[in-house]
């Protein structure tokens, strides 16, 4: 009985030892998804050029589902209001015309 015991208690520390590391993880922000994406992406795109014949297909449809993927992201960050540069900025941005 004892050691049925010892070895309940060694499971429970075990699993609240998960548990506590498991709530601490922290989910990415919207900025980090989006930075995946791009990264995702542009490795399709390099991938393109290394491909044979038999796997180009498959890599133009790697290449459309990660830009399509990077797209919505960016428009779900617009609708929330994310920026790339802080909104305290001075002055007017410039473009070269």
């Amino acid at each position: 009985m004892n050691k049925l015991l010892v070895l309940w208690k060694s499971l429970l520390r075990s699993f609240l030892r998960w548990m506590d590391s498991f709530c601490q993880r922290r989910m990415p922000t919207l900025v980090e998804i989006i930075d995946e994406a791009r990264r995702d992406w542009q490795e399709a795109l390099r991938e393109f050029h290394l491909v044979d014949n038999e796997m180009v297909d498959y890599v133009i449809f790697k290449i459309n589902t990660a830009e399509r993927r990077f797209i919505a992201l960016l428009i779900q960050a617009r609708r929330r209001g994310v920026t790339a540069w802080p909104p305290d900025l001075p002055g007017p941005v410039r473009t070269t015309s």
